[in-house]
């Protein structure tokens, strides 16, 4: 009895209410690099006019949901040159959108695991990379780089013209996060997680601490919170509180002033003139 207690509990407070979507358009701009964030980790890039979408996440699930309003929605997309995925976790890896978006981005980019995954949805060019890979989507070089997670995943570097953005999917801390900053010295934005989500109670993601640390490490310009946009799971699953409060606050520790911080809301982008 106390059992089915405890999981009609779990299942309850899994059902929460997702907040109504803001359904901002979207703003194309003449700057360098914009980042326009989505939803929890998924976000629009340009660089230099070359624009690819990141991990787009529209539809809330039983267990993993939006505990924020999506800035966007589908139809508001703008056109992009390729969509990236960083893993196949559902709040980063959207099924129903992503099969929307195959009619209308012409390229998929994701790890070798996915690869199948991804023709069947429809795009007609799925490009695989596994980490250190690269591959070009016009003048645009896209960088797969190491991440630690439950599942294989891809972070990526975008370099165009001498402007560089490192996005870090929903990665936990490691070690080797040295090797992608002597690799990329010079970025010009890190995205980095700090939702600090525990499966199990084990660490899947960074949470705000190893994400200043991370910041520290990789050194760019400026730095984005991301991947704290989602709830649901619990008590198996749990998140950081006050993220993106205790991540800014973290960075001051190590040097990081607010001038380098950008945090947006859904729905929001930054312009950044190189």
């Amino acid at each position: 009895m106390r059992r089915a207690l405890f999981v009609t509990a779990a299942l309850v407070a899994a059902c929460g209410q997702i907040p109504v979507p803001r359904a901002s358009p979207y703003h194309p701009a003449d700057a360098d690099l914009s980042v326009t964030r989505i939803v929890h980790g998924s976000v629009i890039i340009d660089l230099r006019g070359t624009r690819v979408v990141v991990d787009p996440w529209f539809h809330s699930g039983l267990l993993r949901r939006q505990k924020e309003p999506l800035g966007m929605l589908p139809e508001s997309l703008p056109d992009a040159a390729a969509v990236l995925v960083t893993h196949d976790h559902p709040e980063h890896f959207d099924r129903e959108v992503l099969k929307v978006l195959a009619a209308r981005v012409p390229e998929a980019i994701g790890r070798p695991e996915m690869h199948e995954r991804l023709v069947r949805l429809g795009f007609r060019q799925v490009t695989d990379l596994a980490w250190w890979d690269e591959a070009h989507v016009g003048d645009l070089v896209v960088t797969a780089v190491p991440a630690r997670h439950g599942v294989p995943e891809n972070c990526y570097v975008l370099e165009k013209g001498g402007v560089g953005a490192y996005v870090g999917g929903d990665t936990a801390w490691f070690p080797e996060v040295v090797d992608v900053a002597t690799r990329f010295p010079r970025l010009d934005v890190a995205l980095l997680p700090v939702g600090g989500q525990r499966s199990w109670g084990f660490r899947r993601e960074m949470g705000p601490e190893d994400a200043a640390h991370a910041a520290s490490v990789l050194e760019p310009r400026h730095v984005i919170p991301i991947a704290y946009g989602e709830t649901g799971g619990f008590p198996f699953r749990t998140y950081a509180s006050n993220p993106v409060e205790r991540f800014v606050d973290e960075c001051k520790k190590r040097g990081i002033g607010n001038d380098r911080v950008v945090v947006l809301q859904p729905g929001e982008s930054w312009h950044y003139y190189h």
